[in-house]
């Protein structure tokens, strides 16, 4: 049985998973789509895809709040996966708990089908958030391969 305090969103996107990539892992094409809403802009304060590697970003609101997320990579494997630690910054209310996403990508005759699984969630408000920005954010990584 699922993890109850987890998310899982598929996408099927009409680019190969090379280019997906890249779209995951370059900050410059990161900057475009990696926020749920396109009037919250994402600045990639890091970025070193490798294991071990850190990375940071700041999220900055149209009222002019900035809220902070941080983690590790735990796997980078090119063209076909990312595992990393996602935790926020004070003062989110959840600052400090680390979760794990993973973002796995595997070939299709048209594509590349990617699978985001993000678990740990420390309540279901949590989830739900995660739940509904990895779905939107997802939708914007599609307009930004198309």
């Amino acid at each position: 049985m699922p993890d109850a305090l987890s998310v899982t969103c598929e996408r099927r996107y009409q680019a190969p998973p090379e280019r997906v990539f890249r779209a995951l892992t370059e900050p410059a094409s990161m900057r475009r789509w990696w926020s749920p809403d396109p009037d919250v802009a994402v600045d990639v304060l890091a970025w070193e895809p490798s294991v071990g590697g850190r990375w940071r970003f700041a999220y900055r609101f149209p009222d002019g709040g900035i809220i902070h997320v941080r983690g590790v990579f735990r796997r980078v494997e090119p063209d076909r996966s990312l595992e990393f630690t996602w935790s926020w910054e004070p003062p989110d209310v959840h600052a400090g708990i680390e979760t794990v996403v993973t973002i796995d990508l595997a070939p299709l005759d048209t594509g590349t089908h990617l699978r985001v699984h993000h678990v740990g969630f420390p309540d279901e408000p949590s989830r739900d958030r995660h739940d509904a920005g990895w779905s939107a954010t997802l939708e914007r990584l599609n307009e930004t391969l198309t």
